[in-house]
């Protein structure tokens, strides 16, 4: 629902692609800084009060969203500025989230802790797009930030039903904060795994994902559709995001995931240059065809790399690790205004080719510079649990080393 009210808010005070882009770049910029600083946080402190506090400030700034649309006085100088305060509580949270489930469930389940956490936030882009887009066709924009602020509000009532301590004592000895991301960058830059993981998102998140940020006025301007239209295209996204979710979740055992995903890439590059020619040869059918497939593929891909992110990760790197790949999610919003700004000029159904082209070419580089990863199997990974110290032998049924009797006892 918010990122359709903000959509549709950058568009209506603008109609302009390059001012929805600085929008998106308002939530871009504090997840490139702060991201970094969030991961670090989460693998110091208590990851379940960290999540409550991001709910906590996206509920304020969309209530306070609310009532500058209700006074009149929103501008598109007040909406970056919210959309700053927004992208820094995403930022500082965020890195918290996917650890914390990981600790509810235990390293052997993590896989499809993710894919159902994606699912079920999925489901949400089933109903909340519409439901954004008839409540503006039906009252206002403000009525959509005033529910979002008060779904946010639940969200933070049910966190506190998760109760605190489950990673057992902080895993990370408590220092100067730059040294501990020092830390987790140089872990990331050591793995080959990890590397290849962050780069492979990277370039869907650079060159893709941005295509979201346009289609506010892509439903306006091109299509001739209404904001209706536009919530009821981004539902169907969340159909096949639902799906590519669901798809994932059934994966844990198999172990070619990387080349899964590899395919969703191509797909999903495919779906972008689907989405200009099918909207020009059949109109708004044609978009809502091409939007389910870039759903399916786009979310398949970012589930799996997020999924393979978390199993490749020692536990006391969580934080870091989610937070540098938050990194890679923030190269959609700052290419949304550069992308928009291009737009404006040779229009978005070209655009959106251009983008498809590039993301099937870089998944092609991909595969020829680092076959092995893009093709080859992968052995499961298995590190000690949470909350265990270098030295403890571990005797869990996910056992990963003997106990040596000793004293012939």
């Amino acid at each position: 629902m918010q990122q359709v009210g903000r959509a549709l808010l950058a568009w209506e005070l603008t109609e302009s692609y390059g001012a929805v882009g600085l929008i998106s770049l308002s939530f871009g910029l504090p997840m490139l800084f702060f991201s970094l600083v969030g991961g670090s946080l989460a693998d110091r402190f208590e990851k379940r009060n960290l999540t409550i506090s991001s709910q906590t400030a996206t509920a304020f700034f969309a209530v306070v969203t609310a009532v500058m649309l209700v006074t009149g006085t929103i501008t598109i100088e007040w909406l970056f500025v919210l959309g700053l305060g927004g992208g820094t509580a995403m930022a500082l949270g965020m890195p918290a989230r996917s650890p914390l489930m990981a600790q509810v469930v235990g390293p052997e389940n993590v896989m499809s802790a993710m894919a159902m956490s994606n699912a079920a936030m999925n489901v949400t882009r089933l109903f909340g797009p519409a439901l954004a887009g008839v409540m503006v066709g039906l009252w206002n924009l403000e009525s959509v930030y005033f529910l979002q602020s008060g779904l946010s509000t639940i969200s933070v009532l049910f966190l506190l039903f998760v109760p605190t301590g489950l990673g057992g004592a902080s895993m990370v000895q408590r220092g100067n904060m730059f040294r501990e991301i020092g830390n987790g960058l140089s872990y990331v830059a050591k793995d080959a795994r990890l590397r290849q993981l962050n780069l492979s998102m990277f370039a869907v998140s650079f060159f893709a994902m941005p295509y979201v940020m346009l289609l506010a006025g892509f439903v306006h301007e091109d299509l001739g559709k209404g904001d209706a239209e536009y919530g009821y295209l981004q539902s169907v996204s969340g159909v096949g995001a639902l799906v590519g979710s669901l798809g994932v979740a059934t994966l844990t055992a198999f172990d070619r995931k990387t080349l899964i995903q590899w395919v969703a890439g191509i797909c999903g590059g495919l779906g972008l240059v689907a989405l200009a020619l099918a909207s020009r040869s059949f109109g708004y059918q044609g978009a809502l065809g091409a939007t389910l497939v870039l759903g399916l593929t786009l979310t398949a891909y970012q589930t799996l790399n997020t999924t393979l992110m978390m199993e490749s990760s020692k536990p006391e790197f969580y934080g870091r690790v989610m937070s540098i790949n938050m990194l890679s999610f923030s190269a959609m919003p700052l290419m949304a205004f550069p992308l928009g700004q291009v737009a404006d000029s040779v229009g978005v159904t070209n655009m959106f080719i251009a983008q498809g082209v590039v993301v099937v070419g870089v998944m092609v580089l991909i595969s020829v510079l680092n076959p092995g990863h893009t093709f080859g199997r992968s052995a499961p990974v298995q590190h000690p649990p949470f909350g265990a110290r270098p030295g403890m032998p571990h005797v869990g049924p996910e056992r990963v080393d003997e106990v040596v009797p000793t004293g012939g006892k």
